[in-house]
């Protein structure tokens, strides 16, 4: 029951930070937006796949093995040698970046302005170091209070300053402010939260017993990096910096659900089915509810952008944005298929797989990520890249059912229950806004509203107990 109460209150923090940080960094893009330019936006993405590739390569999984070992296992001196480790390593990536790097990511887009915006943008591979360690300590104890509070505060401090450098005719140096500045903010704020510091210490032993865990998490950060940006790699190589820009808006759009979705949700699991990875029976019914109320969340949401995509896109950010349309509900699509395998991969690293988990995502994407927004680009542009996805996530879900059974004993009949209330609230609904958009002049506003009346009425059927349980908490 504690442990209940402890995840409970975890995911409660958690879905208030990324409310609270995603409204407001929703406002900031839509302000960016509406003030700046595809071409801005599509010159930051192509920046953005490199340096958030040697982000990944800096961190090198410490973190992860910090949150995962057992508590009897784990000692200060643990959290002293991943520190050193990690500022160390991380200083030597940022010289590599801004004079090996840099020069070869310009040549390759051939846009000088990467020669200035590449080495300001890389500059959180050095406060990464420092800010992970923090972080860890945080989410192994689920203190995401603390972690709401620091990453609220420093996203809204970022936001604040791009929204005021856009309005000063800054430009693209907006967008970089924005990226970039929170990891700063967070210095401070993170050594406050734990009370903790570096000492001059180092233990070898302590830095291999970390890092054949971490390792492999990297392996599967690197690997889930490169399939999350080689769509920007392709666009940004074979088309230009404005097909770009409008395809990096729609994938902020249903990432910004999506994304952050996922990620409230796996960092309250990863540490929680850690502490209780000796019981396969509670970690799959954990994982279970994860898949059913992402679900709920993300597919309304989705049909949204599905659905209204046109009016949601012009009212928001104006007709200069209207090349994102097609794209957004084509990987609108994909995140709905994505939510079948919702952070499968958590289920192998907690139970101390790690190889195998990095083994799987490699496989896929070597094999299918990549071959599919290859070849979709390069014959269909912006569009084939989004059906490469698209075809890519249905292939993901096929492959990554039949490995739950095998390790979990998960069927696709056990998922497809999960995930069923949300079908079929998805095709009604989708069916009654469809036929009232087409046939009628309601206003979009309007509907989205019915939308989520109808979507969350018929859900309602579903779970009756659900409800009466929580309005008898309530009442």
């Amino acid at each position: 029951m504690a442990l209940d109460k402890l995840l409970k209150k975890g995911l409660i923090w958690s879905a208030i930070e990324v409310l609270i940080k995603r409204v407001f960094d929703f406002f900031v893009k839509l302000v960016l937006a509406r003030l700046l330019f595809p071409e801005e936006f599509g010159i930051v993405g192509m920046a953005a796949v490199f340096t958030t590739f040697v982000q990944v390569v800096s961190e090198m999984g410490m973190g992860s093995a910090l949150i995962q070992r057992k508590k009897e296992d784990l000692k200060e001196i643990h959290f002293q040698t991943a520190f050193w480790f990690g500022l160390v390593w991380s200083v030597l990536l940022y010289l590599f970046v801004v004079f090996v790097l840099t020069p070869f990511i310009v040549n390759f887009y051939q846009e000088p302005i990467l020669l200035q915006v590449i080495p300001i943008l890389s500059l959180p591979v050095l406060i990464s170091s420092i800010n992970n360690i923090n972080k860890a300590q945080l989410m192994r104890d689920l203190n995401f209070k603390k972690l709401a509070i620091v990453n609220n505060t420093s996203s809204i401090i970022a936001g604040i300053g791009a929204i005021i450098l856009a309005f000063s005719d800054f430009g693209i140096w907006a967008l970089v402010f924005n990226a970039v500045v929170p990891f700063f903010v967070a210095i401070p704020l993170l050594f406050y939260a734990t009370k903790w510091l570096p000492k001059f210490v180092w233990n070898g032993a302590a830095f291999k017993e970390i890092f054949s865990f971490g390792v492999y998490t990297f392996g599967t950060a690197l690997i889930l990096n490169i399939a999350a940006n080689v769509d920007y790699l392709v666009i940004g190589k074979l088309v230009n910096a404005a097909a770009l820009g409008a395809y990096t808006l729609a994938f902020m759009l249903t990432g910004l659900v999506s994304t952050q979705i996922s990620s409230m949700i796996n960092r309250v699991m990863f540490p929680f089915y850690s502490s209780i990875q000796s019981n396969i029976e509670d970690i799959k019914r954990y994982y279970f509810k994860v898949i059913r109320y992402s679900a709920l969340i993300i597919y309304p949401i989705m049909l949204a952008l599905i659905v209204l995509a046109g009016p949601i896109l012009s009212m928001l950010f104006g007709d200069k944005w209207v090349d994102t349309k097609v794209p957004l509900r084509i990987l609108s699509v994909a995140v709905l298929i994505n939510v079948f395998t919702s952070s499968y991969n958590l289920l192998f690293r907690s139970l101390g797989k790690p190889r195998l988990e990095m083994k799987i995502l490699f496989i896929m994407l070597v094999f299918v990520t990549i071959p599919s927004i290859a070849i979709g680009g390069y014959y269909y542009g912006v569009r084939g890249v989004a059906y490469g996805i698209l075809v890519a996530s249905i292939l993901n879900f096929v492959v990554v059912s039949m490995l739950l059974y095998h390790q979990f004993k998960i069927s696709l009949g056990m998922i497809l229950r999960q995930v069923f209330p949300s079908m079929i609230a998805f095709s009604v609904t989708f069916m009654c806004i469809t036929s009232l958009y087409v046939f009628t002049e309601i206003h979009p506003i309007i509907l989205l509203v019915l939308l989520i009346i109808i979507f969350y009425t018929i859900c309602s059927f579903f779970y009756k107990k659900e409800i009466k349980c929580l309005l008898k908490k309530v009442v």
